[in-house]
């Protein structure tokens, strides 16, 4: 770690290195209160009364409005500015996390951490893209390294600091820690960075429609994962929502072909690497999302252990996954980084395998911090390479849309796990205890990052070959 950032250091000079930071710092901010709030989730459940696999709608709210409004939201990077829609982000998001803090019931609960959604996603394109347009070539790639690992690298100890606020101060006090972070991120985006805009962007019309569509059809096809038990796959109800949920997506699929009002250039989509880094940044993002989620109920409800001593159990999670996303900015400079990806996904598929058989504590602890290596490699990998052939100007629509993809995705496996975990256990009461339940369900969440390898293997053998 201290070569890497001596290299740092030695590549940006101090204003750059605040710059960094500032960006760093609003990433963490929305990293930060995912790891925390996890950890709470069971102390939540008691407090409001409900069955912990109920709180999933805090998870998928999330990713919901994180997901569906990400596409509008890389247009308004690109046309607003990149340091304007950051901050304005920033801002929204410690609104939500006091709105999310002061809550009483589930729904209250669910409709901050919705508009948290929605405000992050102003604030992870804007990062990214800040990075991106300010440096180029090699400090481009680095730069988006720091970026994301100082951001996980701040969230790593996120596990236990939030089981330490939960044990004290009770579970709001997780809402409120992001608080100070936004307020000095704030500060640097705005002394540090310059601000920009893309006038070609702001020519074009607002992608409001396109937006809808997104947001809409993948809110239906939650619905239809987390409803289907209950109303019957084959019921009336199910297939309207599963239609509705299919034609909006197809809708925006030939809203996209439109280059007047296409999110994003067409020559983006014309690429297929761009197509397998989304797919295998989608099945690390799944993974990373139901592995943090379900092993909290698995540490807390199925062995009992307490808030805090769960939290120290996913430091063997998180401190991992933070190293392998900040080294991973140092990787797409070697011979071939899509082997590196292969690699990261193969690591990944196999912790989880290995997660859902190992017992605790030795081994589970060790395939956490497999899981963690994995997760952490291939997400941060995917993200960079996704920016090496985008100009400057679409650097904020095509990483919106990359994430808009993986969040969405990720919020209807999480639904539908979490269906499939009561229907397992044959009820809501007590399936967040089921142990042999959870282990099936990792079983199956190893499936997303074996798929992505073997469509990813073809195309890193091929650059192997040509070099």
């Amino acid at each position: 770690m201290s070569r890497i950032s001596s290299t740092n250091r030695r590549l940006f000079d101090r204003r750059e290195r605040m710059a960094l930071a500032g960006a760093a710092l609003a990433a963490l901010v929305v990293e930060l209160d995912w790891m925390v709030v996890n950890i709470a989730l069971p102390r939540i459940a008691d407090d409001l009364h409900r069955s912990p696999t109920d709180l999933q709608w805090l998870i998928t709210a999330f990713t919901l409005g994180f997901g569906g409004l990400m596409p509008v939201s890389g247009w308004v990077t690109d046309a607003f500015g990149r340091r304007r829609t950051t901050i304005y982000g920033i801002e929204l998001f410690l609104l939500s996390s006091i709105l999310c803090a002061a809550a009483h019931s589930l729904p209250w609960l669910v409709a901050g951490r919705a508009l948290q959604g929605v405000a992050g996603s102003f604030i992870v394109p804007g990062a990214v893209a800040m990075t991106s347009a300010v440096f180029t070539g090699r400090k481009r790639d680095a730069g988006i390294g720091v970026v994301l690992g100082l951001a996980s690298g701040g969230a790593a100890m996120a596990p236990f600091f939030g089981g330490l606020l939960v044990a004290w101060l009770g579970w709001r006090s997780v809402f409120l820690v992001n608080v100070p972070v936004g307020i000095a991120a704030i500060a640097l985006i705005y002394y540090r960075v310059t601000p920009s805009n893309n006038p070609a962007a702001v020519a074009r019309r607002p992608p409001l429609l396109n937006g809808a569509c997104v947001v809409l059809g993948a809110t239906a096809l939650t619905v239809t994962a987390d409803r289907g038990t209950t109303w019957g796959w084959s019921s009336p109800a199910t297939l309207a929502c599963l239609t509705a949920g299919g034609a909006l997506l197809a809708g925006f699929v030939l809203l996209e072909r439109n280059e007047d009002r296409a999110l994003v250039s067409r020559h983006v989509y014309r690429e297929r690497r761009q197509y397998l880094l989304v797919m295998a940044g989608t099945a690390s993002t799944i993974a990373f999302i139901i592995l943090t989620s379900f092993s909290v109920l698995y540490l807390e409800d199925g062995i009992r252990l307490s808030t805090l001593l769960s939290g120290c159990v996913l430091l063997g999670f998180s401190v991992p996954n933070a190293l392998s996303a900040y080294a991973a900015g140092h990787m797409p400079g070697q011979r071939n980084p899509y082997r590196l990806l292969c690699i990261s996904l193969a690591i990944c598929a196999a912790g989880l395998a290995g997660l859902a058989a190992a017992p605790f504590p030795g081994l589970y602890a060790l395939a956490l911090c497999v899981c963690g290596i994995g997760t952490g490699m291939s997400g941060a990998l995917t993200n960079v390479l996704a920016q090496q052939g985008v100009s400057a100007q679409e650097a904020g629509a095509t990483s919106s849309m990359a994430l808009a993809v993986r969040s969405l995705a990720a919020a209807v496996a999480t639904s539908l796990a979490a269906t499939t975990l009561e229907s397992l256990h044959h009820g809501v009461n007590g399936a967040a205890a089921d142990a042999s339940g959870i282990a099936t369900i990792l079983r199956a969440t190893a499936v997303f990052p074996a798929l992505a390898l073997l469509l990813l293997l073809p195309t890193a053998t091929a650059r192997s070959r040509s070099r």
